[in-house]
């Protein structure tokens, strides 16, 4: 058939254009036109060329479109001309980004988005490929005709991997779709179960894609996989150059890879014949995109992807996430357990708390308590390798004027300025503001400004000063800087090189190193109290991945835990590394909270560079909503003030909304947001963002 129709998103991120418009198809673009092509169409009342993704192609209009032209379509404009002959969506792929334009209440042209290259045009260039991903077009090979390295060389696997992997390549041979949490102990080999399962998934002519934390994605990590599969396997990464990422597209569309590793963005790639879809720390809040529309969550569209291809969905953790266990204990998901570490002699490192209130009560007013000191010393004796964590990088979290208390904020967002030694400068982390620290106070002239608190920096000079012949390193956004400091830091710890290695939540993943014996967490209450209902959930899993790193060699681990807090729960099952009782401690309170997974919950965040008119629009939504919730089981709290109130000059209130049916409460959101852009005097001023079941409360 010739189509005479073609249904057309503009590719403009703004609601007021989010929809699909339909164009007339000239007869010299009727045989040349396809569903997922790049095109030029006139746009608006001024006829401006705009780019659009060609959706549908029709040879007749549907009643709708019909009364819309009042049955003249003459009156439809006509696509000007093709941009890319090669089609950039595939229909799953356009049926995909409804539904999460959908569930995510955005754009559809920025769900379209997702799943497109940086750059649409392919360069001359890009078929030298990338640093990482640099197997010429020529070499591409299918998934059937793929080796990977002998199976001789493979660990052997312990009877619990053996039994997950089994499962899962039942699911694969059915080609069904079926979601697994695969939960293992640090060091349980979840790896090697997921090297497996890829290896088997291409046996049968499939491709996978593995998601991995950005912050996962280690040179080990690549290593590993590259010594595995060899040339078969792609990467991507936000380290990666627009270019470079478009080049990794391309490849990929053209069926150069056999997995594709990466974070959440991977999941967008063109990957051919899916056949699994594997989520490695599957609990990580880097999952979840917060920062432009669509406001997705990688395992929620992972799962829409699985269901589309029929294939198997693999989330896996140390630590799951609280509702994905609690949807395992229900039945919704299949539980595979690997309950012990893969290597026989490597076993869970021994932990302890250290109580630091004794410790000022001793006299000890220093960053280190003095068992800790004690083994970094015995370390440095042996040999061995330390890692020391703490979640705040800088020198010092504030610094304020000892005479009358004022303490300097950054004048952007209202928050305390953090202290950086190295540079000598008051940094704030949240809209990037550097300024000098002043030798007088601004309130009151005073001269006696002093810093307060540590950070990453300060144990740094601290630890040089308690061992001055020690190799030490630090990894922090700080010292990390360029793509290469990462893995010069990597790889000097790595061959041995370094004693203690100083960092933030970067040395709590990833990091398989065999002389690694001691872990110290300097400060582990900093996370455990704020007014996010997740911050027990953040601080147990953080604790226990970092207390993984170490003894996953031959060498027994150690582990020290400096707290205030010593009696808390979460500390504890930390200590222990016990997930199941940290997790009926949990729930229990979440029961008890009425907070998710026994309700869901609605986050509406509501901006503006006025302060006045965010706390109006606010309240106008507060009671629009109320209006609206009258006799229904939906309750609205607030609107409040975020926890940063005031981020680059940008002042931020929210709403929270409470419902235990996810798609009423979906669509009590979506409706009510409409109502408020429709009636509201103030919408034009505020940008409005909603977001159901938050990974963190604002």
């Amino acid at each position: 058939m010739k189509p005479r129709y073609a249904s057309i998103v503009i590719d403009v991120h703004h609601q007021k254009v989010d929809r699909i418009f339909t164009y007339l198809v000239p007869e010299s673009l009727e045989e040349k036109l396809k569903v997922g092509q790049l095109v030029r169409v006139p746009f608006g009342t001024h006829n401006q060329l705009k780019r659009g993704y060609v959706l549908e192609l029709s040879e007749t209009l549907s009643p709708e479109e019909e009364k819309l032209i009042g049955g003249k379509p003459d009156k439809l404009k006509l696509i000007d001309t093709i941009l890319q002959e090669e089609p950039l969506l595939r229909e799953r792929e356009i049926e995909l980004a409804k539904s999460i334009a959908e569930r995510y209440m955005s754009p559809l042209s920025a769900s379209l988005a997702l799943f497109l290259p940086k750059q649409p045009l392919r360069t001359k260039s890009s078929a030298k490929g990338t640093k990482e991903n640099n197997q010429t077009k020529s070499e591409a090979k299918t998934p059937a005709s793929f080796e990977c390295e002998e199976k001789g060389n493979w660990p052997s696997l312990n009877a619990e991997q053996l039994s997950a992997l089994e499962n899962i390549t039942e699911s694969l041979g059915k080609k069904e779709f079926r979601e697994y949490l695969l939960f293992g102990i640090t060091g349980s080999g979840k790896t090697e179960v997921y090297m497996r399962a890829i290896g088997e998934a291409i046996r049968q002519g499939y491709r996978t894609i593995l998601l991995v934390p950005e912050i996962s994605l280690t040179p080990q990590l690549i290593a590993v996989f590259r010594e595995r599969f060899h040339e078969a396997v792609g990467f991507t990464h936000s380290r990666m150059t627009d270019k470079e990422r478009t080049i990794c597209w391309h490849e990929a569309a053209e069926g150069k890879y056999q997995v594709m590793i990466g974070p959440r963005s991977a999941l967008f790639m063109p990957m051919k014949d899916l056949g699994l879809v594997i989520l490695d720390e599957e609990h990580e809040s880097s999952y979840r995109s917060d920062q432009l529309a669509p406001h997705y969550h990688a395992r929620e569209v992972a799962e829409m992807l699985c269901r589309a291809a029929s294939c198997p969905l693999v989330l896996g953790s140390a630590t799951p996430d609280l509702s994905t266990y609690y949807r395992a204990e229900q039945g919704e998901i299949t539980l595979l357990t690997l309950p012990k570490r893969a290597v026989s002699s490597s076993r869970l490192p021994v932990s302890r708390l250290v109580d630091m209130r004794m410790e000022m009560q001793a006299g000890n007013m220093g960053i280190f308590c003095g068992e800790l000191t004690e083994k970094i010393r015995q370390r440095l004796e042996r040999k061995e390798q330390t890692i020391l964590f703490l979640n705040r990088k800088g020198y010092a979290t504030f610094v304020n004027c000892r005479s009358c208390g004022f303490v300097l904020k950054c004048p952007r967002c209202y928050m305390p300025y953090t202290y950086h030694k190295e540079s000598d400068r008051l940094i704030c982390h949240h809209c990037g503001k550097e300024v000098k620290i002043p030798k007088i106070c601004p309130a009151c002239g005073s001269i006696h400004i002093r810093s307060f608190g540590i950070g990453t920096e300060r144990v740094e000079e601290e630890a040089r000063k308690l061992f001055p012949g020690a190799l030490i390193s630090r990894m922090d956004m700080g010292t990390m800087k360029k793509r290469e400091d990462y893995e010069k830091v990597y790889q000097t710890f790595r061959q041995g090189e370094g004693d203690i290695l100083i960092g933030t939540q970067m040395v709590a993943k990833g990091f398989d190193f065999p002389r690694v014996t001691l872990v110290g967490v300097l400060a582990a209450d900093m996370t455990l109290y704020n007014a996010d209902f997740h911050s027990s959930e953040r601080t147990f899993q953080l604790l226990t991945q970092v207390a993984g790193r170490a003894g996953r060699g031959d060498l027994p681990g150690e582990v020290l835990i400096q707290t205030f807090s010593p009696e808390h729960y979460c500390l504890v099952k930390a200590k222990e590394q016990d997930y199941p009782g940290f997790y009926r401690n949990e729930i229990a309170a979440r029961r008890l909270m009425e907070c998710p997974p026994f309700t869901h919950l609605g986050q509406v965040v509501i901006q503006s560079r006025r302060e006045d008119n965010v706390i109006q629009a606010s309240r106008q939504m507060a009671d629009l909503m109320r209006s609206y919730a009258k006799d229904k089981p939906i309750e609205v709290l607030g609107p409040s003030p975020a926890q940063l109130f005031r981020i680059n000059n940008v002042f931020r209130w929210k709403l929270l909304i409470k419902c235990k049916e996810e798609e009423r409460l979906r669509r009590f959101v979506r409706y009510t947001v409409d109502k408020f852009k429709e009636r509201s005097d103030l919408a034009r001023f505020v940008v409005i963002m909603a977001d159901i079941d938050p990974m963190t409360i604002l």
